[in-house]
């Protein structure tokens, strides 16, 4: 099941105070459950926190007119072309002035991002996604290779297969690669931080050294034990066309004065 937006219009009467109250306690619960682009906090009350957003869930319906054609959250929220701060920030309700707002933000950006404009910026929070992404997938096929110590059979006992898993089990650390920092305020401002393209280099670098890694453990092992690539999303300043969908869906949302509920 995933997360969605619909298109949605404020009652008439009803609390601008209490719509904003209700639509963040509604976001912080979405996040509590797990339903975002990040894992559900340690130590959660599922029970209690489903519950309870039951609960705003009815009370926020209750102060809007939901109908339309929904959208999927993650269109922004794990969308790589967007600052990190911005992806965890979709998954809320978003009343008709913050929609607008949203919109022109998310618009003006992708349009700096196609055109190049943020390019210092967009390397650092590559770096920084690429890490994170090649430290999953080395802990995943690390994990594999320690699945196969003590196995006797015929594939296990090959000098390829040995050499293959030894390889996986020496692979350096994945280069550590801090946060790219708050996104720039407009292209003008976007400027380069020492250290960035070193370590922009770093991970390609190591990118290519664990894909020869699971090119060749993939190659000895069964298919049960084969590890598949980080799924990333190519080129950040690349079109995007379901983005562009969205933005047309959106943009026709906000001119007729309507938000986005956040339905999940």
């Amino acid at each position: 099941m995933g997360v969605d937006w619909v298109p949605a219009a404020v009652r008439d009467g009803a609390d601008p105070r209490e719509l904003a109250s209700l639509a963040a306690e509604h976001a912080r619960l979405v996040r509590l459950l797990g339903l975002t682009s990040r894992p559900r906090p340690a130590g959660t009350d599922e029970d209690a926190a489903a519950r309870r957003f039951r609960d705003v869930d009815r009370r926020l319906r209750e102060l809007l007119l939901v109908d339309g054609r929904p959208f999927r959250v993650m269109v922004v929220g794990r969308n790589p072309r967007f600052p990190p701060e911005w992806r965890d920030a979709a998954w809320t309700t978003l009343p008709p002035r913050e929609a607008g707002e949203a919109y022109g933000r998310w618009r003006g950006w992708y349009e700096d991002v196609r055109a190049g404009r943020v390019r210092h910026y967009l390397r650092r929070l590559r770096a920084w996604d690429m890490a994170r992404d090649l430290a999953e997938a080395q802990r995943e096929l690390a994990d594999a290779a320690h699945a196969t110590e003590g196995r006797a059979n015929a594939w296990a006992r090959k000098p390829r297969f040995l050499r293959a898993r030894e390889d996986v089990l020496a692979l350096p650390p994945v280069p550590s690669v801090p946060p790219p920092g708050p996104a720039p305020a407009s292209a003008e401002e976007d400027r380069p931080q020492p250290g960035q393209d070193e370590r922009w280099e770093a991970v390609v670098h190591h990118a290519e050294l664990l894909g020869a890694a699971q090119r060749a453990f993939n190659r000895s092992v069964p298919s049960g034990l084969r590890r598949g690539w980080p799924p990333w999303d190519g080129d950040t300043g690349a079109e995007d066309p379901w983005l562009e969908d969205f933005f047309d869906w959106m943009g026709a949302v906000v001119r007729t004065g309507r938000g986005l509920y956040l339905w999940a």
